[in-house]
Parts: structure tokens; C-alpha cells; sequence
């Protein structure tokens, strides 16, 4: 489902500032464009660096922002998303608001969703009938991880309430599930996805790890990288955020 292309723009943020993470220092903090979702933006984006493990060579950062706006934002995407997987004679989809919210660790998403199916006799060329209905609350936890310096996504729960229809026809966990698993499936494979945003990648920064916060009604996002270089190349990278913003990896 479209929302779970929300993990791509995860970066783009609304204007509020958070605390450096235990033991990192801010080498970075100003209102930055950024691109990540096909949605351009300006996001007050902070940078911090663990100064004693900079000195060794070893460069780890946080990336820290605000994305409570682009939640709102994400949601209407959803909503729109839905409402235009429109068949005449196939499935007919409908949704109630949906809600984006922060476990640990994890994102959830949660929507009442109704699907119809039509039917347009053996030739297709009849008026539509509607043979199906299936409806209830979709529930569902994806578990953001970063593997071998990779972003990645999986499945961590998926449940059905408050049913409705229970058709042989179209069952709603496998509509449902099979939407989730191929758009999972092609958001990890997705370099923009899973690699670091530029100018982090030209900089040979990898993901580390990746977490969302929620706070008073704000939801803060920290992702953290890690490179090799030396502190002066913290200032470099800072310079080009200033200048160039921040976007996805262009594909090679």
C-alpha cells in the first residue's frame, strides 16, 4: 500500500528541533531542501557525530528531524491512493481515515477498508454486477531494520477486525496481504530506498540504524549512519548539505 512508501521519505521533516543523541555533538543544524518522496520540501534537518570515534577515523552520525507534517501529509496520500483503485468490472476499493502512528521500533498503520467485486458477465461487456463485498480493520506493524548497511522493511504484524462480508470470493486477508508483500518486496529492492541519502552516499556513508520517536503529538526521526574519514570530512559533508540539500541516491 502506498503507505508503506512513507519509509522512502522518512527524512523529510517539518520545523522543530530534537535533542543530540547520548555522547554526539552537533556538527550541522539549519531549515535544508529536501527531495526524497517526489514531494520537495524544506526540512530543519540537525546532523550530530560522535566526536571521539571521529578522531579514530570511524564517523558515525545521526540524522535527526521532525515528520509530523509529512505524516498528515502521507495519510491524505493513502486515502488518495485507495480511492483511486477503481474497476468497473473488478475490485472497487473504499477506506475510512486512516492512522499513522510509533510503537518502538516499529511504524503502524491502521485503516477501515472495504473492497467490492464486479462482474461484468462471461464476455465483459455486460452491465456491471457486484458479486462480493468484504470489509473490516486493517491493522498493520512494519519493522524497519538495517541489514549489511542496508534499509529494509518487513512485515511485523497484520490483523483483521470488525469484518464484514467474509466472501469465498474475496477474501480480504489475501487482497489485503498480497498488496502489502509486493510493495514491500519492491521497496527493499529499490536503491533509493535502501541506500543513504545524498550527499551521505557520495560520502560513503551506510545505514546503521533507523527509529521513530513520538513525543506531545510530534513524531522524530533519527537515523544513523556510519563511514570512515577523518573530522574535517564532517565539515565537508556539512557544507554540502548546505548547498545541495538532501535527496535520494540517482540511479547508476
Amino acid at each position: 500500500m502506498r503507505i508503506i512508501l512513507f519509509l522512502a521519505a522518512l527524512l523529510i521533516g517539518a520545523p522543530a528541533w530534537a535533542q543530540a543523541p547520548d555522547g554526539y555533538e552537533e556538527f550541522y543544524s539549519a531549515p535544508t531542501d529536501a527531495n526524497l518522496g517526489g514531494r520537495p520540501v524544506v526540512a530543519d534537518i540537525a546532523l550530530y557525530a560522535d566526536m571521539g570515534a571521529a578522531a579514530t577515523g570511524d564517523l558515525r552520525i545521526a540524522l535527526v528531524t521532525n515528520v509530523t507534517k509529512f505524516i498528515e501529509e502521507t495519510e491524505r496520500d493513502l486515502e488518495n491512493w485507495i480511492a483511486a483503485r477503481q474497476e468497473r468490472c473488478g475490485e472497487r476499493w473504499g477506506a475510512g481515515e486512516p492512522l499513522i502512528d510509533f510503537p518502538p521500533d516499529a511504524i503502524r498503520f491502521a485503516l477501515d477498508l472495504e473492497v467490492e467485486l464486479w462482474n461484468c458477465g462471461w464476455n465483459g461487456k455486460g452491465d456491471p454486477g457486484r458479486l462480493a463485498r468484504e470489509a473490516g480493520r486493517i491493522d498493520v506493524t512494519l519493522d524497519p531494520y538495517v541489514e549489511d548497511g542496508k534499509l529494509q522493511a518487513r512485515l511485523a504484524n497484520f490483523t483483521i477486525d470488525d469484518r464484514a462480508g467474509m466472501s469465498k470470493y474475496l477474501p480480504l486477508e489475501f487482497l489485503a496481504k498480497r498488496v502489502i508483500d509486493r510493495e514491500l518486496n519492491k521497496l527493499n529492492e529499490n536503491r533509493k530506498f535502501y541506500r543513504a541519502p545524498q550527499p551521505l552516499f557520495d560520502e560513503g556513508f551506510i545505514y546503521e540504524s533507523i527509529k521513530g520517536d513520538e513525543e506531545d503529538g510530534q513524531v522524530w526521526i533519527t537515523a544513523r549512519y556510519r563511514g570512515a574519514g577523518e573530522p574535517e570530512d564532517l565539515e565537508r559533508l556539512a557544507e554540502r548539505m548546505a548547498a545541495e540539500g538532501i535527496t535520494q541516491p540517482k540511479e547508476e
